[in-house]
């Protein structure tokens, strides 16, 4: 008995000691068992690619939402002769249930077609089906392509493409010429035969691999000392077919072995701009971008230093706790936290998987934005753009996360869907994304400003109506200042509110007089005051609202600089770091200016760090440019370094948030693409084109129509109807006080400071272009060739030839002010 007893009483305690180890091992995920969770699997929506010149090229990434013609630019598809487009659907977690596909206007006003598909054939690779598209389009004209597959699991996704049913059969020999060249880089001998499309500038910057364009050297192109090899599959897309002009995008992976022969592998993309002609292709612009994929392992963690390796400015960002032990970093799209104090690493938040080569997991149309770094380990941060996996996989958007260190665990708080894509809202964020001590998340989007209350998920809308030039943000992002109307001159109220404090300030012009921002130095504000009707106008276009006086508001709100002129006025302001230039001019009357005297003013106002503060480099032989991570704590023995995933994603506390303005901008917006990327978006024209000039890109509308393009012309044009072509530009030239497009399909474009050699791609297309001579009086330009311009003058109805370099600098002598009128269809 006495045995026995003992046997029991010896099970009793080792069973009460095994519960007491399980309730400490699992005190985490007791404490939170009526949490509802959510993984980041693995993305389960289908890629669709198309099968054009032999190869399958332009996959498209699903949308679970209506992206409208948002994602036109990705990619274009050449229609086959017959029309009937081959499509492939990679193999994913589901059945196709149905097929369709509906083809717009690109503008979206005109629906063309809209057909179901009958019948596809499913095997181990996914889904194939051939699209019968009827003939309804107009040749060399791009269309929206948008194809519909319905699905069992995940209802009906969106995938979308320009299509264009041409006979140009350029393009096909751009596409080899691109994955030609690529392969050749990684042989230096084969790629000798690529210095002839090269055109290398000893000014050019190749200390980093991280980019490389058609001015770097030829050792920069072939890898250097890197012995870098592809690996994986290279995605071709076809971004543009204008004319004779074409761009081409490829993405893949490449793989290299470091000292150690631990293998390193990088994202790789390339876009090519070409030119065509019956002799060659020319290589017009070249650019090849390379990050290197973060793994985190214990060997980059090295001195004081977390070694990122090659990568972009746009890649890498850091943000520290405020007793600096916590230090919150991005890689490559992915965000790592590391505890210096208890050697911890984790990996909070990616959509990278396993698999590298999965052109889900690594499709690179999203951001990741830090906001917050607390001493106690948790983290806030946002993820925007297109959802690669996870609960809204195949949205786009802005998703908002709290990591809880304690619990080591991502909290959605909530998502807001937008229909942008996500270089428009890269553009937004990157004016203001700001987080305040008062749990207040501000955010640019679209044209408002929205300040979120994180505790309650509730929004109002700080500022509405923002127009370009007339709202500023200070350098650290935490200071905006807005005209009140939406009107760059005509407001005659400034308000400025400190988004950490939550202070705001309304500044009032006085009668007869209007208000103006100009910008701000550090968090100082400089502001101008302006007399009402006294705008600079020029061939009845408004230029400038020069103002008699600006002040500069200190960070306490208080006037502290005043400079004014007696009978000077200041016009084209400009604020650049710690200087604003001033450009005086005095007044002739009549909304007229004449230049006088430059100034500038220079300020003591501290700048704050910069985009990359807390990110080093250093010089290796063999990869150029090193980027590490700066640490205040040196790291001893890495191999000590514990590296770590959140548990989980909990979703139970999330919401959607639809935001919304009401605010309806009826202003014609110009957006500036290179290499089916955007560079930005104005609303001037002058400024798009300026952009899009260097990087040999084109400028469009926001309906997607190409308004001008930097490759697309040839060498002589001579438009001989000047008078029916001139229709369009004399119904609305006395009408026009700015860019504008009118109800009969008229887009009026005011050029003034574009180049004569600018505007020459406009009579190529059959445009003429006004070319202003003095207040009221112009000639039409309408002809040109290697040596001539043509030039018509409407009071003597003469045409009159004149030399390029008399017309460039007697136009230049002029404000090179010019005008032309493009019909839409």
């Amino acid at each position: 008995m006495n045995k026995t007893m003992k046997r029991a009483a010896i099970l009793f305690v080792i069973f009460t000691a095994a519960l007491i180890i399980y309730f400490i091992l699992n005190r985490e995920n007791l404490k939170q068992e009526n949490s509802a969770y959510a993984v980041i699997d693995e993305p389960v929506l289908p890629v669709v690619g198309v099968r054009m010149y032999d190869r399958e090229m332009n996959n498209m990434h699903g949308y679970r939402q209506d992206m409208g013609n948002k994602t036109a630019r990705e990619s274009l598809t050449i229609l086959p002769e017959d029309r009937a487009l081959p499509i492939h659907i990679s193999a994913f977690d589901g059945v196709v249930r149905g097929l369709s596909y509906e083809i717009r206007s690109l503008d979206l006003d005109r629906l063309v077609e809209n057909t179901r598909i009958g019948d596809w054939t499913a095997g181990e690779d996914g889904t194939t089906a051939v699209l019968p598209i009827q003939n309804l389009l107009t040749r060399d004209r791009e269309y929206l392509l948008r194809i519909n597959v319905e699905t069992e699991k995940y209802g009906t996704v969106h995938y979308y493409t320009r299509i264009m049913w041409t006979e140009n059969q350029t393009i096909s020999s751009m596409i080899d010429l691109a994955v030609d060249f690529s392969a050749r880089t990684f042989d230096y001998d084969q790629a000798r035969q690529l210095v002839t499309y090269l055109e290398s500038n000893s000014m050019e910057d190749n200390s980093s691999f991280g980019r490389t364009t058609i001015r770097s050297s030829f050792s920069q192109l072939t890898w250097g000392r890197l012995k870098m090899q592809p690996a994986g599959e290279v995605q071709v897309s076809l971004k543009e077919l204008n004319g004779i002009m074409g761009s081409v995008s490829l993405r893949y992976l490449a793989l290299r072995q470091d000292d150690q022969g631990t293998p390193e592998y990088y994202e790789v993309e390339e876009t090519f701009t070409m030119k065509w002609n019956a002799l060659r292709i020319y290589l017009m612009d070249y650019k090849r971008t390379v990050n290197q994929v973060f793994t985190g392992e214990a060997t980059v963690y090295s001195g004081k230093r977390i070694i990122l390796g090659i990568s972009n400015d746009d890649q890498m960002a850091v943000r520290y706790s405020p007793n600096k032990q916590n230090v919150a970093f991005l890689a490559n799209r992915e965000l790592w936290s590391y505890n210096q104090e208890e050697r911890q690493a984790v990996k909070i938040f990616s959509f990278r998987g396993e698999e590298l080569a999965d052109v889900r997991s690594g499709y690179n149309q999203h951001a990741i934005e830090i906001l917050q770094a607390q001493d106690s380990g948790n983290i806030d941060f946002l993820v925007y753009g297109y959802m690669n996996s996870g609960t809204h996989e195949g949205q786009n958007g802005i998703v908002c996360y709290h990591y809880e260190e304690d619990i080591n665990t991502v909290e959605e708080r909530f998502f807001i869907p937008v229909q942008a894509t996500f270089e428009e809202l890269r553009e937004d964020l990157g004016q203001i994304v700001s987080r305040n001590t008062s749990d207040r998340l501000y955010l640019h989007i679209g044209q408002a400003i929205y300040a979120i209350d994180l505790t309650s998920n509730e929004y109002m809308v700080v500022a509405d109506g923002l127009v370009e030039g007339s709202y500023a943000v200070s350098a650290d992002k935490k200071r905006i200042a807005w005209q009140e109307g939406g009107t760059l001159y005509e407001s005659t109220v400034l308000h400025l509110m400190d988004l950490e404090t939550g202070e705001k300030k309304e500044i009032h012009a006085q009668a007869g007089e209007l208000v103006r921002v100009l910008g701000f130095v550090g968090r100082d504000l400089v502001y101008g005051m302006a007399k009402e009707g006294g705008a600079w106008v020029i061939n009845g276009r408004i230029t400038d609202l020069p103002v008699y006086a600006l002040e500069i508001m200190n960070d306490q709100m208080q006037v502290d600089t005043r400079y004014e002129k007696e009978g000077a006025y200041i016009a084209n302001i400009s604020v650049e770091e710690s200087r604003i230039h001033l450009n005086r001019v005095y007044s002739l009357g009549n909304q007229q200016y004449a230049p006088s005297q430059s100034d500038t003013i220079v300020s003591n106002e501290e700048m704050g760090p910069g985009a990359l503060a807390g990110i080093g480099w250093y010089a290796s032989a063999d990869k150029g440019k090193v980027y590490f991570v700066q640490l205040e704590t040196e790291i001893k023995g890495p191999h000590n370094i514990k590296i770590s995933n959140p548990r989980k994603i909990t979703t139970e506390e999330a919401g959607v948030l639809e935001l919304k303005s009401a605010y309806q901008n009826q202003e014609i917006r110009f957006y500036a693409y290179s290499g089916g990327h955007l560079l930005g978006r104005y609303g001037s024209f002058t400024e798009a084109l300026w952009m899009a000039y260097d990087r040999m890109g084109i400028v469009t509308d926001q309906k997607q129509n190409i308004l001008w393009n930097r490759v697309n012309r040839s060498n002589a044009k001579n438009i001989r109807d000047t008078v029916t072509a001139l229709t369009p530009l004399s119904r609305h030239l006395d009408d026009m006080t700015g860019s504008k497009s009118f109800n009969d399909g008229v887009v009026m474009l005011d050029a003034s400071g574009c180049s004569m050699m600018q505007v020459l791609y406009f009579i190529d297309q059959g445009i003429p272009v006004v070319a202003y001579t003095g207040e009221g009086s112009y000639l039409v330009l309408t002809g040109f060739d290697q040596y001539n311009v043509m030039a018509y003058d409407p009071q003597t109805k003469e045409t009159t030839k004149i030399g390029l370099n008399d017309a460039t600098e007697y136009l230049k002598g002029r404000g090179n002010d010019f005008v032309c009128a493009v019909q839409l269809d």
